[in-house]
């Protein structure tokens, strides 16, 4: 985990807040405790050539590949590239069932914490076209 960093402008502290709100999502699935429910985080997620997302989920045995950020302002941004990314993780991805043969893919999703504030949540497989954006607190209330 990245030391702590007290000034907000400094990489350390964004490193820092970033791998918080990862974890603080991981442990929302994992303290469920029940089947169906479960995350692993994948580390070094926007880094390298190959795609992948920072947290693979089971949410009510919905598979989900997850991109998370956090911001301590009441605005977040999602670019391009990490739209992308993510996209073509989910279609790469794939998982056969063995007793009938259907194809499982992970739904990819933004996820957004506003630190001190909560939690926003955007399906980009239907909402969004892969492109880059911006969420803010203000916009919705879910």
């Amino acid at each position: 985990m990245p030391r702590k960093a007290s000034d907000p402008l400094s990489p350390r502290y964004k490193a820092r807040i970033g791998y918080e709100g990862e974890y603080s999502l991981l442990r929302r699935f994992v303290e469920v405790g029940e089947r169906g429910f479960y995350a692993v985080r994948t580390p070094g997620s926007g880094t390298g050539k190959m795609p992948k997302p920072d947290i693979i989920a089971v949410d009510k045995g919905e598979l989900l590949a997850i991109e998370v950020k956090s911001s301590n302002k009441a605005y977040a941004a999602f670019s391009t590239e990490q739209v992308k990314r993510l996209k073509d993780f989910t279609e790469r991805f794939e998982i056969s069932c063995p007793h009938c043969g259907g194809k499982i893919r992970p739904k990819p999703v933004a996820a957004v914490r506003f630190v001190g504030r909560g939690w926003r949540f955007y399906d980009l497989g239907q909402v969004f076209d892969g492109h880059g954006f911006v969420v803010k607190w203000e916009d919705e209330h879910r």
